[in-house]
């Protein structure tokens, strides 16, 4: 037999690696269904904003959702002190300028203290201010951060815990707007 007859690495590894991404895959999805085994489901709750740009002007979650033109929307739980959600910064950015986003400040102090935080940053996100958590607590969010996708009926599509991409957000949204 000569060198040009024997198989090559992947033919000799294929079995071996199939099986090493499957039970990668499988730790994956594990960790995550662990992580949003407490978020909600089904109908997402019609909770009241406030937004960091106008503190005294209170709007209903359903009335923002119904001014998206009927599009799926992402809920997206961050903190200040968050380092994760700092790491996440650009690509939040980056989907709201193409998609709905309702950044919301989970305890990062009020309204004045999450525009300075924007501010200094660099974000135009203008988000929801949830100075003691309690909006997080209806959606079970207890970790930043954390995405909630919604579809156009205001369902709750997915969860996600931690640090996410860019493409794994947009097939969320891709998914719920199939699903609308």
């Amino acid at each position: 037999m000569t060198a040009s007859d024997q198989p090559g690495w992947w033919q000799r590894n294929r079995k071996s690696l199939l099986v090493q991404l499957a039970l990668f895959l499988l730790v994956a999805f594990g960790i995550q269904a662990w992580q949003t085994r407490h978020m909600a489901s089904g109908q997402a709750p019609d909770v009241t904003i406030q937004r960091a740009l106008s503190p005294q002007q209170a709007l209903s979650l359903a009335d923002w959702r119904q001014q998206q033109a009927g599009e799926p929307v992402v809920l997206y739980f961050w903190a200040s002190w968050c380092t994760i959600c700092r790491l996440e910064q650009p690509m939040i950015n980056g989907l709201i300028q193409s998609q709905p986003v309702l950044p919301i400040a989970m305890q990062s102090g009020p309204a004045s203290q999450v525009l300075g935080y924007e501010r200094q940053h660099g974000l135009n996100w203008n988000s929801v201010v949830d100075p003691d958590g309690s909006m997080a607590r209806h959606f079970g969010v207890s970790a930043t951060p954390s995405f909630v996708v919604l579809d156009a009926q205001g369902n709750i599509s997915s969860t996600t815990v931690g640090l996410t991409s860019p493409w794994g957000l947009r097939l969320r949204l891709w998914r719920a707007r199939l699903a609308g």
